[in-house]
C-alpha cells in the first residue's frame, strides 16, 4: 500500500520537489494527504523505474543472465489468444524466474503510464515513443462454410459479393466496419460490401460464419484451424491480396533493454518463424 505520509517525508520533502517541478503533487488538508492526478503520474513512473533498477541490481548479483522479475504483457485479444497465449506456457518454462501477467485487449494503450513491458499488435503504430519488431504479416482470407456454399453458390468476383450474405467486423474504437480488400491485374481493390450482420468481436464473427451465416473476409490467422479443419471454405482466390497488416512487439524507448523483454521478442520471433511454416503468417 502507498503510504503517502512516508512518500511526503521521503519524495516530496516539504513541497522542496513540487517546487522544482512547478506542478502540485498532493491535495492537502488538516485531516488527510492525497495525489493529485500529476502526482499520482509521478509515483507511477517512479515506481516502474524502481522496479526497472531493482531487477538490474538484481541480475547483476546474482551474475547470470536468466531474466527475473515480473514480465507485464498486453496482447492483441485474438492473436494473442489464438496464437500466443497456447505457447506461453513453454516460455514459462523456459524462463522458470519470470513472473508472467497477461491482458489481452485491442485498445489503444499507454505502456508506461499502465506499467506494460511490452505489447503484441496488429497495425501499424503512431507512437514514435515505441521501439518496434517486426514479426510478420497478416494477410486476409475470404471464406464461407460449405453448407453456406452449397445453398446460395460461390461467388466468382467480387461484384458477386453484393448478390450474398455477408457477415463483418466493427471496430470496437470507432464502430466502423472495414472495407475488404482484393487484387486485380496488380492493383489493389477496396471493396464495401452490403453487411447484414456486424459484431466487434472477430471471435463471434468467425463462429456465426461457420455456422452458415454467411461469406466473410478475416485475417488468414482467425480463419486458418476453421480452414484446416473444413468448416471453412476460402473462395475468391484468384482476388485474394498481398496487402496486410503488420505483426508486432511494440516495447517503450529505453537506453537499455531488460532481459525480461529480450528474451520475449526473441519467443515472439520463434513463434512467428513457427506460424509462417504453418501458413498461418507470412
Amino acid at each position: 500500500m502507498f503510504n503517502i505520509t512516508k512518500c511526503n517525508n521521503t519524495i516530496f520533502g516539504n513541497f522542496v520537489l513540487e517546487d522544482e517541478l512547478g506542478v502540485r503533487l498532493l491535495q492537502r488538508t488538516t485531516r488527510s494527504l492525497t495525489l493529485t492526478e500529476a502526482g499520482d503520474r509521478f509515483y507511477q513512473r517512479a515506481q516502474q523505474i524502481l522496479n526497472d533498477l531493482e531487477e538490474a541490481e538484481l541480475e547483476v548479483k546474482q551474475s547470470q543472465s536468466m531474466p527475473i522479475g515480473t514480465l507485464r504483457l498486453d496482447l492483441s485479444s485474438t492473436f494473442g489468444k489464438l496464437h500466443i497465449a497456447p505457447a506461453l506456457l513453454r516460455f514459462a518454462v523456459q524462463y522458470p524466474k519470470l513472473n508472467l501477467n497477461v491482458s489481452f485487449n485491442d485498445r489503444l494503450i499507454d505502456l508506461i503510464e499502465e506499467g506494460i513491458d511490452a505489447t503484441v499488435r496488429i497495425g501499424l503504430s503512431s507512437d514514435s515513443s515505441l521501439i518496434m519488431h517486426h514479426l510478420a504479416t497478416a494477410h486476409y482470407t475470404t471464406c464461407a462454410s460449405p453448407q453456406y456454399l452449397v445453398q446460395y453458390g460461390t461467388p466468382t468476383t467480387p461484384t458477386d459479393l453484393l448478390q450474398h450474405r455477408c457477415v463483418n467486423f466493427i471496430f470496437p474504437q470507432t464502430g466502423r466496419e472495414p472495407e475488404w480488400k482484393f487484387e486485380q491485374d496488380g492493383k489493389l481493390i477496396d471493396f464495401s460490401v452490403d453487411s447484414y450482420l456486424r459484431f466487434n468481436n472477430s471471435e463471434v464473427v468467425l463462429e456465426a460464419v461457420i455456422q452458415g451465416a454467411g461469406v466473410v473476409q478475416l485475417p488468414k490467422f482467425i480463419a486458418a484451424k476453421a480452414i484446416a479443419r473444413g468448416d471453412l471454405q476460402p473462395i475468391l482466390q484468384s482476388y485474394a491480396t498481398q496487402a496486410g497488416l503488420p505483426i508486432a512487439v511494440l516495447y517503450p524507448q529505453k537506453r537499455y533493454l531488460s532481459a525480461k523483454v529480450r528474451v520475449f521478442v526473441e519467443f515472439m520471433q520463434e513463434l512467428a518463424i513457427a506460424l509462417n511454416h504453418a501458413d498461418i503468417v507470412d
